[in-house]
Order: structure tokens, then C-alpha cells, then sequence
């Protein structure tokens, strides 16, 4: 196959394409571009060289008793080494797919080079990550990984149904389901397949017709929803994965107002479905509310319905044992599904659902994104299963997240930011009086610095990339229109000092001028 580009291409590997696709690709991506909504890919910079003598020990038994938990200087949850060319567009907002055009050929550049002067890297702090105690870094478990990499490489390579379910997926299983107090639990390849499978599953009838043309049809027309006998009941500010995975269930849907419980009581009372599902985010990924499974629960004793919590942001973060938001209320007993991912506190990748025997025969054969799913690599399965024993066998990790979450809420954006002055601004959030009320101020490990509008939120944003810090902007339309926010992770591996120099540097940001300008440093 010849590497020429031809003199009409400045890529040999451009494919033709039909007219009406054309066009579609340059309409979409000139309304993604005006619209401030065109996204890419800014890669973080790894080490090339992996050496393994760096982690990798003879002794099993040493690995739980002689090995230290904390990480080595090469890995650490909360920095990461940033090349000049990524942190440039970081600043600027600037688009990077990986790829670098020189002359007329493409060609995507590496910027983990060993041979790379270390002067030309920034280590930032990360405010963005959802690892939120670590142990994607832990010692342990990355020698767990990297035992199970070398013994059994990814694993075998196949759906969970077919030759991919393993001893170890089993026995991650049971620890998940002991955890969320369920008699069993159902693995799948992340988070957001999880919720689309669940909801999509459940709204199905007893009785589906094998598959056919006509039946395929049948499933993408418009549906009268006044047929359907199943309606879903989501909170308004629910993750993408559960809007998703309501638009795809054949099931009438609606929309509660967030955190409204005597709204979804009054569409439960109104309800003539014959099945219905209650459906929500324990901590809502954005703002870091924080829902009441307790009164949820009171309320299916009058209107039986379906409760699926889902536990992604506070699995091992919330409850004694770390089963999340359900166990630090005492309503576990409530849920009926309990979702959640591994890649967030556990630091591994995954999703799953824990639920009844039963509940998961019936996700098992009929869950699509499990069934056509590739299950998980045993090395992520040996790294989650070790993460879950220390989170047990070490408190002081969850415990010292709580600690850096009181003292970011109640020292450093209190005290430093003029408390005194608080307000009360919409879903009764309190904020500082200082800086413009920009601080929103409640207990949560999620703290969202409400910035309003767009260019604001960007220039908050790069103020604080230009003091060490990675905390982006999140703009619509994850957010609605001038309601913009920096999204701030608390982390047990942040340091008082990271969250001291973390306020300084917001309180320097909201007090330019908009016009003025906020650069003092450069890499």
C-alpha cells in the first residue's frame, strides 16, 4: 500500500466521501465552532518507559504487608505532567485532536519522549479528577494490575455470556453486591452502559418477538407513549447516561424537578402506568447535591414503583463501609438496583449494577450492553478487587477526604472569603458574599465555583491553569445558558497547602476586572 498523497489530499488517508455527508460534516462542525461547542482531545504526558522493576515485587504476601501504600514520585492522583504544546491550548481553549500537520503529511506526535527536556513539561494540580481517594495510584493495587497483566495478560477476550467471565469477575461481583447490601450484582464495561442497559431492559415487555425487520422498525417508529405500560420517573438534573438511557427505554418518561420530591409525588399520584421506575444520581455530578434516598424510599410504601439509585460519586465516599449515599442514610433496604462505576473512588474502570437474584437473570439475558460487550480485562478486575479491600482495611482515606472537604468548605472559602456576607442564591445554595457571590458554598467533595457566563467561566478557568491548577470550565450544554460553573474534585491526596494556594488563587481571578488581563506567568 503506497504512503503518497495525492496532489488534490494533504493525507493519503482521506477517504471519499458522498456530497450530502460532506456537507452534513462542514454545517455541524461551523455550528459546533460558532456555538463555542466544539470539543478535543489534550493529552496529559505519561512516561515512555515503563519500568516494571519500579512496582513489580517477588513476594505475593508482601504487597499487603511490607509495601508502603503511598505511590512512587513517576505516579500520583493529583499531578500530572502537562507537555508546553497541551498546556498552550488548555490556556487558550485551543482544539487538539493529537495530531500534528507538517507539509502535507499527518502525522500524531508522542509527547512522552524520554529523551524530552524536562523543562518543557508543567506538573499541574488536578482539581478535575474523579479518583477521589487515590487509588488509581496506590501501590498496591498497581502492583495487583501489573501481577495479573503479566500472569494473564488482558484475559480472555469475549462477552461475559460467551468465555470472558472469569473467578475474578466473579468475586469482584460479590464484593460490590456485599457492599451495596444486594444478593448479587452484574458487571458491565462502564458506568453509562450500565444505566442504558438497566432502564432499557426493564421497560421491555414480558414477551419480545424474536429479532426481525418488522420488530427493528417497530422499535425506532414513534411510539404512543399512552400504550406504554411502564413509565420512568428521572430527576431533571440526572447524568447524560440516565437521560440516555430513558430515551432509549420504550417507556413513557418524566421529568421531575430536581431534588422536588412533592413534584415527583404529585406525577407518582397521576401515574395509570402499570409499572413504574424511579430513577436518580445519589450525588449529582456537576453541583454535588446530594439526594434524599430516605424520602424516596417513604414515598414507594404509597406509590410502589422501581427505586434506582445511582452511586457513581459516592461509592466509597458516603456511608461507614464506603456502599455510598444509600448506606450513610440507612436506606440501602430501599434501592432496588444500586449503580455504580469503578473508575471513580474504586480507580479502576467499569460499571455495574447490584441488585436481587433474580433482577440479575434477567439483566444477564437481556442487558445489550453487557451481552455485546467484551468483558472487563482481569488486570482491571484484580485492580479493583484490591482497591475495595484497602478502602475496607484503610478508613483514613475516606476520612481524610472529609477532612479536605470540611476544611475547603469551611477555612478556606469561608474564613478566607468573607463568610460573613453569605447569601442565598437559587436551590437555596449558599454563596460568599465576596468576589461577585461566586462561591458556592455546601459539604460535598463536588464544589461547583458558579462563574455565570461563558467567558467568565474560561477566565476563571485559565487564572487558575496559569497557578498550577487543572480545573476546566463546564459550560452548556452540560449547564444551561449562563449558569456556568468551575467544577472543583476534592481529593483525599490534596494537601491543606494545595487547598490554601487553590482559594488564593480564586479569590485572585474573581477580583480582575472582566477586560483585565490575568496573565503573569508562562511555561
Amino acid at each position: 500500500r503506497s504512503n503518497t498523497s495525492s496532489s488534490s489530499s494533504s493525507s493519503p488517508y482521506v477517504a471519499f466521501v458522498s456530497e450530502p455527508w460532506t456537507i452534513w460534516m462542514k454545517e455541524t462542525l461551523s455550528h459546533l465552532k460558532s456555538r463555542g461547542l466544539l470539543r478535543d482531545l489534550k493529552p496529559l504526558s505519561l512516561k515512555t518507559k515503563l519500568g516494571v522493576e519500579e512496582f513489580y515485587d517477588t513476594g505475593r504476601d508482601a504487597s499487603k504487608s511490607n509495601i508502603s501504600d503511598v505511590p512512587t514520585v513517576s505516579v500520583d492522583s493529583v499531578r500530572a505532567r502537562v507537555d508546553k504544546e497541551t498546556y498552550e491550548r488548555w490556556l487558550n481553549n485551543g482544539s487538539s485532536s493529537g495530531i500534528t500537520t507538517t507539509s502535507s503529511t499527518t502525522t500524531t506526535t508522542t509527547t512522552t519522549d524520554s529523551s524530552t527536556k524536562s523543562d518543557s513539561f508543567k506538573v499541574v494540580t488536578l482539581f478535575s479528577s474523579n479518583d477521589y481517594l487515590g487509588l488509581s495510584a496506590n501501590a498496591r493495587v498497581r502492583r495487583a494490575f501489573a501481577r495479573a497483566a503479566l500472569e494473564f495478560g488482558a484475559g480472555y477476550r469475549a462477552s461475559q455470556l460467551i468465555a470472558g467471565y472469569t473467578n475474578y469477575h466473579r468475586a469482584l461481583e460479590e464484593k460490590l453486591a456485599n457492599l451495596e447490601r444486594k444478593s448479587s450484582c452484574v458487571l458491565f464495561p462502564t458506568g453509562f452502559a450500565a444505566n442504558i442497559s438497566v432502564l432499557q431492559t426493564l421497560a421491555e415487555s414480558v414477551f419480545i418477538k424474536r429479532h426481525d425487520d418488522s420488530s427493528l422498525n417497530d422499535r425506532v417508529a414513534n411510539v404512543d407513549s399512552s400504550t406504554l405500560e411502564v413509565e420512568i420517573f428521572s430527576d431533571a438534573l440526572n447524568h447524560a447516561s440516565i437521560v440516555d438511557g430513558c430515551r432509549l427505554a420504550k417507556a413513557r418518561v418524566s421529568i421531575f424537578k430536581h431534588l422536588d420530591y412533592d413534584d415527583l409525588e404529585a406525577r407518582l399520584k397521576r401515574s395509570s402506568a402499570k409499572r413504574k421506575i424511579v430513577v436518580t444520581d445519589a450525588i449529582f455530578s456537576i453541583d454535588g447535591d446530594v439526594a434524599n434516598i430516605k424520602r424516596l424510599g417513604s414515598l414507594k410504601k404509597n406509590y410502589p414503583f422501581l427505586l434506582i439509585v445511582d452511586e457513581a460519586h459516592s461509592t466509597l465516599v458516603y456511608g461507614e463501609f464506603g456502599g455510598g449515599l444509600a448506606e450513610a442514610q440507612d436506606a440501602q433496604n430501599d434501592v432496588d438496583i444500586a449503580i455504580g462505576t469503578l473508575s471513580k473512588a474504586i480507580g479502576a474502570h467499569g460499571g455495574f449494577a447490584c441488585c436481587s437474584e433474580e433482577m440479575k437473570s434477567i439483566l444477564l439475558s437481556r442487558g445489550r450492553g453487557q451481552i455485546y460487550s467484551t468483558s472487563l480485562p482481569a488486570p482491571i478486575v484484580v485492580a479493583a478487587i484490591e482497591a475495595l479491600d484497602i478502602a475496607l482495611e484503610r478508613p483514613d482515606l475516606a476520612n481524610k477526604l472529609w477532612r479536605n472537604v470540611h476544611y475547603f468548605h469551611n477555612d478556606v472559602l469561608r474564613s478566607k472569603h468573607n463568610s460573613n456576607n453569605a447569601v442565598t442564591v437559587k436551590k437555596n445554595k449558599i454563596v460568599s458574599g465576596c468576589v461577585q457571590s461566586a462561591f458556592d458554598i455546601r459539604d460535598s467533595h463536588i464544589v461547583p465555583i458558579f462563574c455565570g457566563d461563558e467567558q467568565t467561566a474560561l477566565r476563571v478557568a485559565k487564572h487558575l491553569l496559569l497557578r498550577g491548577f487543572h480545573a476546566p470550565a463546564i459550560r452548556p450544554p452540560t449547564v444551561p445558558d449562563n449558569e456556568c460553573v468551575i467544577r472543583l474534585a476534592i481529593n483525599a491526596m490534596h494537601t491543606m497547602k494545595d487547598l490554601d494556594e487553590l482559594g488564593a488563587a480564586l479569590n485572585e481571578a474573581f477580583s480582575f476586572s472582566p477586560g483585565e488581563s490575568i496573565f503573569t506567568s508562562r511555561l
